[in-house]
This record gives C-alpha cells, structure tokens and sequence, in this order.
C-alpha cells in the first residue's frame, strides 16, 4: 500500500479495530486481502485468503440472506462465529473503491464487532422492561414535573389514581390540574427541592374521581434540564388503603364490641378477615351463635332498666370466659356472635360452649325474682360445615334451631352438609 508522510497506509489498516476484507467482483469465493483486524475474532487474515475458511460458513444460518456480496449503502448488522463458536454480533458496511489504470474494480468490506455494544443495548432493555414490570406491581407513581409544576410525563401501575388520569393532566400544571390550596401545598415542596438541589419528601392527599386517596412521594431534582427548563422526577408510593386501615384501627380502639347493635359492620369484617386467615393457613375455624333462652320472661319478671344491667354484666362474664384469640360481639336483641380462630377440635370447643353455658346461667344470681337465665348455642365449623360467611352463619342458625326444639340450655353442632 501506499505511503503518505512516512505512514505506511497497511500498517494503518492493520492496526484498526474495523477489520478489512478487500473482493474482487470475479471471485467472491475468497477474499484478496484480510486485515489484521481479523485477530479479534481469533481468525489470521490468510484464513480466509487462502480459502481454507468460508466466510459465509461462519455468518449465522437465519442472518446469511443480509450478508452483501454487492456493494449496498445501506449498513447491515448479523451474528458472525468467531473461532471459539460463540456468535458474535458485527456491524458491516461495503465500499465500492473502483477501477484504476492497471488495477480491476475493488470491493471493501468494514466489519466492526459490536457485541458489546448490543449486548449492552440488549440488557437496557432488559432492564427497561424490568422497570416497567416492577412499576406496574406496585402501587406507585412516577411523575416529571418541570419547575413551573406542569406534568411532562406520568407513568407507573396501572392501578394508580393519576396514571388513570394521565391523559388528561401532561401538559397541565398542578394549578391547572388541582385546586389553588392543593396546588400551593404540592408546589412548596417541588420548589425547594428545585432551588436547593436536596431532595424533599411530601405526604398529601388528592381527591380524584371523586375519592380520597392517600400518597407518600420523594422529589429529586433530575440532572438535565427539559425544554430549557429545570426538572423533578417524584415518586409517588399510594397509601391509601394503609391510611384506611389505621383509620379503622383507630376506630375499633374506641369501639365497645359488646355494646350493641351497631356491631353488626364490625362482626363482618372480623369474621372476614378470621375467614380469609383460616383459608390462606389451611387451618379450621369455629363460629358460636349464642342465643339467650326466653328473654322476654327476664324483662317481665325484673323489669327492662334490670334486664339491660343484666345483659351489661351478661357480655363482661363472656368476655372473662374467651380465650386469648376468641373474639366476641353482642349483636342485636340478645344475641352473640363469637369467633374461634383456633378452635382446636371439636372436644375443645365442646369446652368452651359449656363454659360459656356456665357462665350465663351463673349471672342471674344477686337478681330478685324467679328466673334462671340460659342459653342455646349454635356452632358451625370452617371448612368442614361451609366455606364462607354466609354458608357458616346458616350452619349455625339450623344448629341452634335444633338446639331451641330440644328445649335450649344446651348446645348443639351443625349438621354435616347432606346428612
């Protein structure tokens, strides 16, 4: 090859990360000239020049039909077997050098391994893909927002409150998006963090749709200014229904379960949530409807003012009589729900119907007048007597049903389906 300035151009050509091929259109079967280049794929460039080794041999089976034995513009990228079997991905464009006195039409390849490089671009996506999949799980957000406060980009859990309604606000500011109030209370935080750099966190509320919903976010100001102008991306975690359930925890705390027929919403949940555990554990559960026998002649015989201290005393005793998970409620009349959790066997809850049988007949003792309290109670059994609420309260009605016709102050489990 030629010189210029004392540079040798093959020893420049040799010394290129861009392997060379040089082809003569009359023979394509092997190459005239194989840089050095060549070497990072373990090859020598006579491998190819003495056409021991065919170098469409070594493109992958579903990428020969790109490979250009014409010169083409267009760049074309495939797998091509180093020496070692492992495919490598290279990036190869051709040049047409043309004719010269003396010298036939010349051919050039540049082919340039860009395994790295997409491989790279491979695990990005990988990890794009990842992202998505892990902000679509979760119950979160991720907004760009500019430091005017309008909404560049919006995205995250399906689920989430404003990815739902992201259509609707990129593009938007806060202000434009929410009430002044609400808009200055989330303004505040994306301001500071802007003008100082440090990150901010923020708990606030937004109504959306008509419903309250609760969010923990994290502002960080992001390295790149968009549109000229300063920008923060927030991630925004929804604990809305962690909010909830403290609110009803809160609730519950100041919540008397004996103390009336307001229980009812209560007794739900709890025997829902007992339920859903019993399920979830494989485990059983017991369920007491307790009926007490011929109140009416009580309120006769003491007078209603009496009877209600009685009840009062009545639900303390049964409390006394649980044990440490058994949870009881007092629902309407005179009439009480109470769930087992860990009933143990039937022997066991044998037990504690009896204990509780003892403890109402003992609580008319002190009240004047001729009256025995008693009771009937109705026990149904998770799963074998029913697999949901409905299905065990039922059990527990037709168990206590029987319990009355043979007279009450007894107990009585339900039935086997189909018996």
């Amino acid at each position: 090859m030629e010189c210029c300035g004392g540079i040798n151009f093959e020893k420049v050509v040799n010394k290129s990360p861009v392997t060379s091929f040089i082809w003569l259109p009359s023979d394509s079967g092997k190459p005239c000239f194989v840089s050095e280049g060549i070497g990072v794929f373990g090859y020598a460039p006579e491998d190819f020049t003495s056409g021991r080794l065919g170098y469409t041999d070594l493109v992958h089976p579903d990428d020969v039909s790109v490979l250009p034995f014409v010169p083409d513009p267009g760049p074309k990228i495939y797998r091509f077997a180093d020496a070692d079997g492992a495919w490598r991905w290279v990036f190869h464009r051709v040049i047409t050098l043309g004719e010269e006195a003396g010298f036939p039409e010349e051919i050039l390849w540049n082919i340039t391994d860009i395994t790295y490089y997409k491989e790279a671009d491979e695990e990005l996506r990988k990890n794009e893909t990842k992202l998505k999949a892990f902000m679509k799980a979760i119950p979160a957000t991720l907004l760009v927002l500019d430091e005017d406060g309008r909404y560049i980009d919006i995205s995250g859990s399906s689920e989430a409150a404003l990815v739902t309604i992201s259509s609707e606000v990129i593009g938007k500011t806060v202000y434009e998006a929410f009430s002044k109030e609400k808009a200055e209370e989330l303004m505040a935080p994306l301001k500071r963090c802007v003008e100082t750099g440090t990150p901010q966190f923020i708990t606030y509320d937004i109504d959306i749709g008509g419903r309250k919903y609760f969010q923990e976010a994290r502002i960080s100001l992001m390295p790149e200014a968009v549109n000229g102008k300063r920008t923060a991306i927030i991630v925004a975690l929804d604990v809305t229904a962690q909010k909830e359930l403290e609110e009803e925890i809160l609730l519950q705390t100041g919540h008397d379960p004996l103390g009336g027929s307001s229980n009812r919403t209560y007794f739900n949940r709890s025997f829902l949530f007992s339920l859903a555990e019993a399920q979830r554990a494989e485990s059983s559960l017991g369920f007491f409807l307790i009926d007490i026998d011929r109140f009416n002649t009580v309120n006769e015989t003491i007078g209603r003012d009496m009877a209600d201290l009685l009840l009062k005393g009545l639900g303390q005793r049964l409390q006394k009589a649980c044990r440490q998970d058994d949870i009881l409620y007092r629902m309407e009349g005179v009439n009480y729900y109470l769930i087992l959790p860990k009933p143990g066997t039937r022997e066991n809850m044998a037990s504690v119907a009896e204990r509780f049988l003892d403890a109402i007949r003992g609580a008319s003792s002190g009240y004047s007048g001729s009256f025995r309290l008693s009771a009937t109670i109705g026990i149904s059994v998770f799963p074998d007597d029913g697999r949901d609420a409905k299905t065990l309260l039922r059990a527990a009605e037709a168990a206590l049903s029987a319990g009355k016709a043979d007279g009450g102050d007894c107990y009585r489990f339900a039935e086997p389906p189909g018996a």
